[in-house]
Formats: structure tokens, C-alpha cells, sequence
């Protein structure tokens, strides 16, 4: 008695499993997967995992995203290396004008009418111009020379040379006044040019002084000689034989007035 109830209770527990078995596969095969769920129900799909990118830090703008980022926005934006790739093309230039002066000049035009952001286009095609005797175009050029270099005391030369030589008498004061806190080594030609401006405004006593300064620093500079011999008279300066642009750079030296009144070379 007692074993046939222990098999009837082995056989029903055997059941039991079975169909419960049977239950799971059937629900399992019935349900639709979870995508299907998922529309049936308007519910989004889940977003994608994040996986940021390992870029090597070379010091620029690169952002860094995922994968999914540079897809919907067309690409990593790169960092802006116009400026660079603008040195670098006028450093040839530079290397070429002398051999190919035409060739250069018409690349040099045509990065004027684009605006390009170098001073020494500008400078160039200023002391081109010039020589060309086109001083209303040289003026322009010089101008935007001094916008992009404001402390360049060759630009600001060249171009106060320019408004004396125009006749912008005014105009030309206020550049060459800019240069002087500046130092540069053809300080005493700063003061002769000033000079001539402010006589031919009409300020005799400022002009001597300027003169007397610019003797001072250079015994032997022609324009100042010139208009402080006794009965000078202030007739323009001559380009090519008084008033000559100086089309290099500054150099590394700086003449100023030493404490004993003479000239002395400061690094």
C-alpha cells in the first residue's frame, strides 16, 4: 500500500512538471519578439550605446564625439589652419618675387581682392605701387598693412611717406607720431619728414624742433640738413633721392637718445 502510493505521488509530481514545461514553450512560441512588441505598442526604439572616440591630443580643435555624432553632422570639424596654409603660401612668394615679379604680383592681387590676413601683401604691393607712382594705391595697401600689423614701424613709415608725398599733410603727422614711442633705427628720418609736414602746416617752431632732433640723432640725415640751412626754402622732398621707402623690415636695433644728448645703439 504504502509503495503504490509513493509511485501514484512521484508520477503526479512527474506531471506537474511536464505541463508546466508545456506551458513556458507554448508562451514562449505564441508572443511576438520585442521589437514587435515594441511597435505594436508605438514605444521608440532604444538608443544606441555612446562609444566615444580616442583621438590623439595634438593640441587643436578636434572634437571628440562618437560614431554616431560624426554621421549626422557630415564629419569631425577639423581645426582652422587657413592662417597657417596663407604663411606658408606667401613664404614662397617671398622666396620667388625677386625671379618672377609679374607671376608674384598677380597672386599678390589676387589675395588683396580676397582679403587675405598677411601684412606683407600688402606691404609689397604698397612699395609696387609706389614705385609705379600710383601713391593713391600705395596708400590703400599700406593702410591695410597697418590694420593687420599696427606696431610695424616700416609700415607706418612707408605709409606717413605716402601721405607726405600726397600732400595728406595731417594725416601723415599722426603716423609719424605713432611711430616714435615705436624707437626704430631711422628714427632721425621720423623726425625729418615730421618736420617738413609741420612746417608745411604752418608750425615753424615745432618743425625746427623736430629738425634739431633728427640732426641730433643723425648729423648727416639730407632732409633735416637741408630745410635747416639759413634761407631754405620748403620745396617737397624728392622720391628716389630724399624720401626713399623702406621696404625691409625692422631691424633688430633701435636708435634713441642717450643721457649725454648724442645717439647711442640699444638691442
Amino acid at each position: 500500500m504504502k509503495g503504490t502510493f509513493l509511485y501514484w505521488a512521484w508520477g503526479f509530481a512527474l506531471a506537474l512538471v511536464l505541463l508546466m514545461i508545456t506551458v513556458v514553450v507554448y508562451q514562449s512560441l505564441a508572443t511576438p519578439p520585442y521589437f514587435e512588441r515594441a511597435v505594436a505598442r508605438g514605444e521608440p526604439p532604444p538608443a544606441p550605446r555612446r562609444v566615444p572616440l580616442q583621438l590623439a591630443d595634438v593640441g587643436s580643435s578636434i572634437v571628440v564625439g562618437s560614431v554616431g555624432d560624426a554621421q549626422g553632422s557630415g564629419g569631425f570639424p577639423l581645426p582652422d589652419r587657413s592662417q597657417r596654409y596663407l604663411t606658408l603660401l606667401v613664404d614662397c612668394l617671398d622666396m620667388t618675387r625677386t625671379r618672377e615679379p609679374q607671376r608674384v604680383r598677380a597672386v599678390l592681387e589676387e589675395l588683396q581682392r580676397l582679403d587675405a590676413p598677411d601684412p606683407r601683401i600688402y606691404r609689397w604691393l604698397g612699395a609696387i605701387y609706389h614705385e609705379e607712382g600710383d601713391n593713391r594705391a600705395a596708400a590703400e595697401a599700406f593702410e591695410r598693412a597697418v590694420d593687420l600689423a599696427p606696431d610695424h614701424a616700416t609700415d607706418l613709415f612707408n605709409l606717413a611717406t605716402i601721405y607726405l608725398l600726397e600732400e595728406r599733410y595731417p594725416r601723415a603727422i599722426r603716423i609719424f607720431n605713432r611711430i616714435l614711442p615705436l624707437q626704430p633705427s631711422f628714427l632721425d628720418d621720423v623726425y625729418a619728414y615730421l618736420g617738413y609736414c609741420l612746417m608745411a602746416m604752418g608750425e615753424e617752431a615745432q618743425a625746427g624742433r623736430a629738425w634739431a632732433v633728427s640732426l641730433q640723432l643723425d648729423p648727416t640725415n639730407v632732409v633735416a640738413r637741408r630745410y635747416t640751412k639759413p634761407g631754405a626754402t620748403l620745396t617737397p622732398p624728392v622720391p628716389g633721392a630724399d624720401v626713399t621707402l623702406l621696404r625691409r623690415g625692422e631691424g633688430s636695433r633701435a636708435t634713441v637718445v642717450g643721457p649725454a644728448g648724442g645717439a647711442e645703439d640699444r638691442p
